[in-house]
């Protein structure tokens, strides 16, 4: 994906969102969620417009329409929000690696890959953020992320 954004950027320093409609992200459709920048007294805030099966599955809900700020654990927020901060004051893609460990000690690894785009101006607009998550032994990195979205290692 960041190779495809690099692509679609070319000398610009941002690539319009819409350019990425005319390619095939079905393959990824699963760990995608299209967020939406919106400023709300002076701070960026991030709009979920499309969640993939993924994110439904981690949140146990379809969180479209929601802000991110709203469906973030309290104890990752912070952190986790700095992120998309980063990509919005640098206008350039953040990758983030997280492990997150569930009461029992579990742990997923939980990669975000977030990718500015913008549709009028120099600004970013918009968000892609591509997920993936790898867990410890044969669990289901769902249900420990599930479990253990209050505690990060």
């Amino acid at each position: 994906m960041l190779k495809l954004w690099e692509r679609l950027k070319g000398a610009a320093e941002l690539p319009d969102v819409a350019a990425v409609q005319g390619y095939d992200l079905e393959r990824v459709r699963d760990k995608l969620m299209l967020l939406d920048v919106v400023w709300r007294d002076g701070e960026p805030s991030y709009l979920i417009r499309f969640q993939g099966a993924d994110f439904s599955k981690m949140h146990n809900r379809d969180c479209t329409g929601l802000f991110l700020d709203e469906v973030m654990a309290p104890a990752v927020r912070e952190r986790g929000l700095k992120a998309y901060r980063m990509v919005v004051d640098r206008r350039i893609p953040a990758f983030t690696s997280t492990p997150v460990r569930n009461s029992d000690g579990e742990t997923v690894h939980y990669e975000r890959l977030l990718l500015p785009f913008t549709t009028t101006g120099p600004g970013v607009e918009h968000i892609q953020c591509a997920i993936t998550l790898f867990a410890e032994e044969n669990h289901s990195p769902f249900d420990v992320m599930r479990e253990g979205r209050s505690r990060v290692t």
